[in-house]
């Protein structure tokens, strides 16, 4: 994988930026609600402008989701999926219950490679879709 275009660190994730996709990697013991997710959609707003993005969330540290926070994501326009990826059983299962909130497309991989090849496919879905 190559480098990050951009590094921002907040104060609950470390957020990698790369060209198709954002890498977020929550602290420990955070609890993502409404406020972070706000805050998350900013920024990535602000580095992909327009631009279709996949958000992967690198779970290597144990938080908490409000699982209501994906509800109403397929209203950010560019926003193209989310994938969580984790080698911890605890954070799989947490993920395929969070998965049945999300409206997006939402896989989850035990392998970061797997998830980054699988963004480039969400994209080229969407956009497939916006060209009919």
């Amino acid at each position: 994988m190559a480098l990050p275009r951009k590094v921002l660190e907040l104060e609950f994730t470390v957020l990698e930026f790369y060209r198709d996709f954002v890498l977020s990697k929550p602290r420990e013991g955070q609890i993502l609600e409404a406020k972070e997710v706000a805050k998350l959609i900013e920024v990535c707003g602000d580095f992909f402008g327009s631009e279709s993005f996949v958000y992967l969330s690198y779970r290597v540290n144990d938080y908490n989701v409000n699982p209501t926070v994906y509800m109403n994501l397929d209203e950010v326009d560019n926003l193209a999926g989310i994938g969580v990826v984790s080698k911890k059983t605890s954070s799989l299962k947490m993920a395929f219950f969070e998965k049945n909130f999300c409206k997006l497309p939402f896989n989850i991989f035990t392998d970061l490679e797997e998830a980054v090849e699988w963004t480039e496919q969400v994209l080229e879905e969407k956009r497939k879709k916006a060209d009919l």
